[in-house]
């Protein structure tokens, strides 16, 4: 079968004409995961017993609301602690600081605050993990938070406030800090949620293009046929145990696996912007 992310996802123009390899980004190495639990509160919310996340790709992690997605991206990320191994490039990610993390691996957390400063301001505080002391935005500094804000739609509306925008803006303003800060890896719980559909093509167009130039991205998301269409690989999350991750390409075969873990199941769309449809 061939790969539904890469042939049969919506045919899109990347957004704004503005190349992804625009930003300086080396990838030196796949995150991997080896039996790996985290939770709060002393309770086990996500068990992955292992699995390996490598750059160029998309990997998409589904599952019902409450089953551990975002508590597995807060994990990664260094918010809450992990038990069992989390490597990034053969290093342990809780023993990095949070300036070495920062500068490898970027968040985009699901509630987004309503701050009160212009959109290049939120936008710039990507950039902190790369400055120096002194937090003096260099030429390069300015040139990463310009790219971001072109790839996002949000160079014209840059002067406007976080505070005045509507959810779906609010959602690409972070998700333009998180590409200024130009890591290797991009965690991004549900980044299309919010968004209206034509943004939220633009945005998942935009991710494929930036795993295309050797980005590693997780995203979360409830939705089967947009994931089935631009992730690589799939993996679902049912009451806190992870499945291994499967092609996006075969997400249409595992339709009894879908429907016990999710409750619905995917069938082909024939003619439409995805591949599939939902179904019961």
């Amino acid at each position: 079968m061939k790969n539904s992310a890469s042939e049969n996802s919506p045919s899109r123009n990347f957004p704004r004409g503005l190349s992804a390899k625009r930003f300086d980004i080396v990838v030196r190495g796949m995150i991997e995961l080896i039996d790996f639990r985290a939770g709060y509160r002393g309770i086990e919310k996500i068990r992955i017993d292992n699995l390996q996340i490598g750059p160029g790709e998309i990997l998409g992690v589904l599952g019902r609301n409450g089953s551990g997605k975002s508590t597995f991206l807060k994990a990664l990320v260094g918010i809450l602690p992990y038990e069992g191994r989390a490597l990034l490039d053969k290093t342990e990610i809780s023993a990095m600081t949070h300036k070495e993390r920062a500068g490898r691996i970027a968040y985009l957390p699901q509630q987004l605050s309503s701050s009160h400063m212009s959109i290049a301001t939120l936008v710039a505080h990507g950039r902190f993990s790369r400055m120096p002391f002194s937090k003096v935005m260099g030429e390069k500094d300015r040139e990463a938070v310009r790219n971001a804000l072109k790839m996002t739609g949000l160079w014209e509306e840059r002067h406007r406030n976080v505070a005045e925008l509507s959810g779906g803006e609010r959602q690409r303003a972070y998700l333009a800090m998180v590409l200024a800060q130009e890591t290797e890896y991009l965690l991004l719980d549900e980044p299309a949620a919010s968004l209206d559909i034509s943004h939220q093509i633009e945005t998942m167009e935009l991710l494929k293009q930036l795993a295309k130039d050797g980005r590693g991205i997780v995203i979360t998301s409830h939705d089967l046929p947009q994931s089935a269409a631009y992730c690589d690989r799939i993996c679902v999350i049912d009451r806190g145990r992870a499945a291994p991750a499967i092609p996006a390409a075969a997400l249409a075969e595992e339709r009894e696996m879908l429907r016990e873990k999710i409750g619905v199941t995917l069938t082909p769309a024939g003619k439409g912007l995805y591949p599939y449809v939902l179904d019961r």
